[in-house]
């Protein structure tokens, strides 16, 4: 898993830089004003700083590999999800879903949710299906550094939810 999220995250970091010099190069073929500036643009990327991280706390993919998934099911509070506070950690009336297969990227190097396998018993039958990132949430445990993730999705939507095993992309 952690592989397959390496090589997406390395294929994915370099497909904008490969879009961009084409673009430089067609752009040079069609203005004469741009074969200045595309021999400055290799210079002038050496002397700019490099990208800064993000302000916030930056959580690591491995934190949230393997994080058991629970549905807030009967305690959903729509009020409470949309403000963003913080959820503390297992609330009574949450119910385990599973745990966190992959955390899955977009074309664009974006993290658009996790996957979850659901039904069947002891792997067999089961459906791997996604959880978007605007249905979960990140909870830490408070006296060590693990994560729960807690989704407003009740555990019959994830179950009907559509099987996306073939759609994903890397090594399993």
């Amino acid at each position: 898993m952690y592989r397959t999220t390496l090589i997406a995250t390395a294929f994915l970091a370099a497909a904008p830089a490969a879009a961009q010099e084409s673009d430089t190069e067609a752009m040079a073929e069609t203005d004469p004003t741009t074969e200045t500036t595309t021999e400055t643009t290799g210079d002038a990327a050496a002397d700019t700083a490099p990208p800064m991280a993000p302000e916030g706390t930056m959580i690591r993919a491995d934190a949230v590999a393997d994080a058991v998934v629970y549905t807030l099911a009967d305690t959903y509070d729509e009020a409470f999800w949309d403000s963003g506070q913080p959820f503390k950690p297992v609330v009574s009336g949450w119910a385990e879903i599973g745990a966190v297969e992959d955390i899955v990227l977009d074309d664009r190097a974006e993290v658009v949710g996790v996957t979850v396998d659901v039904g069947g018993f002891l792997g067999i039958g089961d459906s791997t299906v996604l959880l978007p990132v605007d249905d979960i949430r990140l909870v830490q445990m408070p006296d060590d550094e693990d994560f729960l993730i807690v989704t407003r999705l009740s555990r019959e939507q994830i179950e009907n939810a559509e099987e996306v095993e073939d759609q994903l992309l890397g090594d399993d």
